[in-house]
């Protein structure tokens, strides 16, 4: 009987095995997330009170170039600090069980090579010396031998349909994004005629998918093998070429041709590191007795970096990404242009946005000298020719406010048609956001503010959130939103911002 140790993915195929299908699952590395007005991560107090315009947070005020301006208050807004991180999972359900089991199936054939060598020796035995138990000692070797060999195929079964799962419907995304004094910077005033806005956004995104261009296949599921005592016997004795024959039953596997199968498997890593710098400018443009028309426009200078790089299941994911991070790097700037309209009458308001007119668009760099990358393009599971455009989008929104100094607001915003994000390929990266929100803010700065809202993704993924935030001391911010899908008991997505901002 040819075997070696190999009869088990070695050492080497089973860890990186293991190790993938961990950090694919749960995700590689602190990849992070942002662009300016950025479709899938709402900044500042926005994130918990929805997409509509609000007067008393800096942060939400921007999003549309109109807003500052068709606000009644007059003078200087700055923020101090402000940070956003995230996170989305694919829709992955019983991973965990899954890969837990997985494990135990590993554990549970530890030992095996050891096995095979007893039953050499069994059936050597009993071909050389015969005794009067030799069909019962056959039978139970056979049995045995056949247990073992079942529990192989169904691990090979096992860790096919999980790297199936993982490759269908498997990703992480994860992102932060950032902002540090004066900005955004606001400034309203009558001798502007108007309101000047500033601001300065970082930001890193990245995804991690996973590439699957065929099953893994060891050739444990073409073994067969007769586990019938009689078929190896001859007149009610033992027959030794029979069981010579049973001895030369091939169990073996090729590690190096397990190893080539693996090229077929890998990660693909990418990520999108930003700089957007934008100026604004709205001011009234008709006066009427039931409201005031207010219009804004924006100039948006984007600084993109662009990264992508494949790791195959046989190499080491943390040498790879930190040899080729940098050189699978392109990075490009252009220009971007917002607009938007707010009509203010009393006690309500009904607004616009179009932002990216002019659909700025930046290249994804080749991958050079990649098998698995080639491999993955041939399939058709990579662009080669891959970029990232930022594609025009208009929402609409309004809201309406209740009691003295608009404490209570409720507002709704609506994203009119869906646009692809920096991921588009096998990525679920689309976004058309839908939002409702409701908040109270006191005019006296020791009271806290409050805001709940509910948004859905009607594109993509097609997440919904639940979300909320406090203000407190008309300084400090926290808002979250957490996903009301979960995978293993775990919310398939959340969002949290964190921000200080001022005004004098």
């Amino acid at each position: 009987m040819t075997t070696r140790a190999s009869c088990l993915p070695s050492n080497r195929s089973r860890r990186h095995l293991l190790t993938w299908a961990t950090l694919l699952g749960f995700g590689l590395a602190p990849l992070t997330s942002a662009l300016a007005y950025h479709p899938y991560h709402p900044p500042g107090s926005s994130l918990g009170f929805g997409d509509a315009t609000r007067y008393d947070q800096l942060q939400s005020s921007k999003r549309n170039p109109a807003g500052p301006i068709s606000a009644s208050n007059r003078g200087v807004r700055m923020g101090i600090l402000g940070i956003g991180v995230g996170a989305e999972l694919g829709k992955v359900d019983d991973f965990a069980d899954d890969f837990e089991q997985l494990g135990d199936d590993f554990d549970k054939l530890e030992g095996f090579d050891e096995r095979i060598r007893d039953f050499e020796d069994t059936i050597t035995t009993l071909k050389d010396t015969p005794g009067p138990n030799s069909e019962d000692e056959l039978r139970d070797a056979l049995e045995s031998l056949d247990q073992d060999i079942k529990d192989l195929q169904d691990l090979e079964i096992a860790v096919n349909d999980l790297l199936n799962l993982l490759g269908e419907r498997g990703y992480l995304a994860i992102g932060v994004t950032g902002n540090h004094a004066p900005f955004p910077l606001e400034v309203t005033h009558d001798a502007l005629r108007g309101s000047v806005t500033v601001d300065l956004e970082y930001g890193f995104r990245g995804h991690v998918s996973v590439l699957h261009g065929a099953e893994l296949a060891t050739g444990l599921r073409d073994i067969d093998f007769s586990t019938d005592p009689e078929d190896y016997l001859e007149n009610g004795e033992l027959n030794t070429e029979k069981l010579d024959t049973l001895l030369d039953t091939d169990l073996k596997l090729d590690d190096d041709a397990i190893e080539k199968q693996l090229e077929q498997f890998g990660g693909y890593i990418r990520g999108i590191q930003t700089r957007t710098l934008s100026i604004g400018y709205g001011t009234a443009v008709y006066t009427h007795p039931q409201g005031i028309l207010f219009a804004g426009g924006r100039l948006n200078h984007h600084q993109v970096e662009l990264s992508r790089v494949v790791v195959s299941f046989d190499d080491d994911a943390g040498d790879t990404l930190s040899d080729e991070w940098d050189s699978n790097s392109r990075e490009r700037s252009a220009f971007g242009v917002d607009a938007g309209v707010m009509w203010v009458g009393d006690g309500y308001r009904a607004g616009a946005t179009a932002r990216n007119l002019n659909s700025p668009s930046f290249k994804y760099p080749q991958v050079r000298d990649n098998e698995t990358y080639d491999r993955a393009t041939a399939r058709g599971e990579i662009d080669t020719g891959a970029s990232y455009t930022m594609e025009p989008q208009l929402t609409v929104e309004g809201a309406v406010s209740l009691g003295e100094d608009e404490r209570w607001l409720v507002g709704a915003a609506l994203d009119l048609n869906e646009i692809e994000g920096p991921f588009a390929d096998n990525s679920e990266n689309a976004y058309q956001w839908a939002t409702i929100g409701a908040s109270y803010h006191h005019p006296r700065f020791y009271i806290p503010s409050a805001r709940l809202g509910y948004r859905k993704n009607l594109a993509g993924t097609e997440l919904g959130y639940i979300s909320g935030g406090l203000t407190l001391f008309n300084l400090f911010n926290l808002d979250l939103a957490v996903a009301t899908e979960r995978v293993d008991s775990v919310p398939r997505g959340f969002f949290a911002n964190l921000g200080f901002e001022t005004a004098f």
